[in-house]
């Protein structure tokens, strides 16, 4: 049986990123594949996943070992906590490159996991982690792969301290190291396998598929919005709470969806907030539209490849079309000018017609790009799996 030690520094069971599902789908994969797979995690690596929710992953049959762990030993234990991450903290990092998030600490967490058992795969997500496979005897005969998300030079571009040139450098090395890199966008990919060339794999993001999507499910809302509440997301809206909402009608009604919720200005009548949502398909099953406001950040937006997936329609900035394969014809409807953001959306409800040609567009996008079957097939070729395997 084939053994994989997944590393990803968030419980993927929370959903409150397009990340967190992209390891899902993954996780799936892996499990339908008859792949015995061990995750290696983080306690508090964005916010404090919940001891139960972390029981509720370990229990959710996807894995087989799940380790979860705090991103530095505890203070109250002073010498652990200076000598295993304090000190090697500000000596191993790389002046104006992006952050390096493996200690000590982390990496002998990581590395007794590798005394203990053998893998065929190791992947690491992000290239923050890249490190823990440096130099590492432990790894024996495992094919090693970087999962990356994102661009993280793009991404930390703007951060203070850090110089483009040398982040970018810097994380072309660390990927370099792994025997395949997987990009979730056809733009990184492009870019990535100029310098890493063969080891470069293309694996678009898929969104879990229901088993049975519902017909005549009554709509209750004009427009959703689903967001985490990253910085590139509070950017997208305050731009377009501020620019595009105002020349929206009071009658149009939106629905919000996800921790982006605590930063959406109250008052409106119009707007239903939704803060967590176990299920999304009941709240894009009950909309007409899909808006994507996003004037920064990198990879595929899973809320565009979500809203394809059940043929909706999609106003969008440029940056919501990073990651789509299909530029032209996918049901999305792209601009930077706020008039023009809310005339697309008055359009798409008002002209029967029109919405249901974009909502055909955005169906077939997904069949074609991201639909499991055909990202299937990139995974198994990837880890060259047949079914004799």
């Amino acid at each position: 049986m084939t053994k994989v030690l997944f590393t990803f520094p968030l419980n993927p069971i929370e959903k409150t990123s397009g990340a967190q599902t992209r390891v899902i789908t993954l996780l799936q994969y892996f499990k339908e594949r008859g792949m015995e797979v061990d995750f290696f995690s983080l306690t508090d690596y964005w916010g404090v996943t919940s001891a139960e929710n972390i029981k509720a992953f370990k229990e959710s049959g996807q894995v087989r070992n799940a380790w979860f762990y705090p991103r530095k030993p505890a203070k109250k234990n002073f010498f652990q906590y200076f000598f295993s991450y304090k000190i090697p903290k500000l000596l191993h990092r790389v002046k104006g490159a992006i952050p390096n998030h493996v200690s000590p600490y982390l990496q002998e967490k990581f590395n007794n996991i590798l005394e203990q058992y053998q893998y065929d795969y190791i992947i690491i997500s992000y290239a923050y982690w890249a490190d823990l496979i440096k130099d590492n005897p432990r790894i024996g005969n495992a094919v090693t792969i970087a999962d990356t998300h994102d661009l993280l030079a793009a991404q930390h571009q703007h951060d203070k301290g850090v110089e483009r040139g040398i982040a970018l450098g810097d994380e072309l090395k660390r990927l370099s190291r792994f025997d395949q890199v997987w990009l979730c966008s056809p733009e990184e990919n492009y870019f990535f396998s100029q310098f890493l060339k063969n080891q470069v794999k293309y694996i678009p993001t898929m969104v879990e598929e229901p088993a049975n999507i519902k017909k005549d499910v009554p709509v209750k809302y004009d427009l959703i919005y689903v967001a985490s509440h990253n910085p590139h997301n509070l950017a997208a809206a305050d731009w377009f709470f501020k620019q595009v909402f105002p020349l929206i009608p009071d009658h149009v009604t939106l629905c919000v969806v996800g921790s982006i919720c605590r930063f959406i200005p109250g008052g409106h009548k119009n707007i239903t907030l939704v803060p967590f949502a176990e299920d999304l398909s009941e709240y894009y099953l009950a909309s007409k539209v899909v808006i994507c406001p996003m004037l920064s950040g990198t990879g595929v937006k899973i809320k565009v490849v979500e809203a394809m997936l059940f043929g909706l329609p999609v106003v969008c900035n440029e940056r919501g079309m990073d990651g789509l394969p299909d530029k032209n014809n996918c049901g999305c409807l792209v601009t930077q000018d706020p008039r023009e953001f809310a005339g697309y959306i008055l359009k798409l409800l008002e002209d029967k017609a029109f919405h249901a040609t974009q909502s055909e567009l955005s169906a077939a996008s997904f069949r074609n790009n991201f639909a499991a079957a055909n990202v299937y097939k990139k995974l198994d070729k990837a880890l060259n799996y047949t079914s004799a395997n």
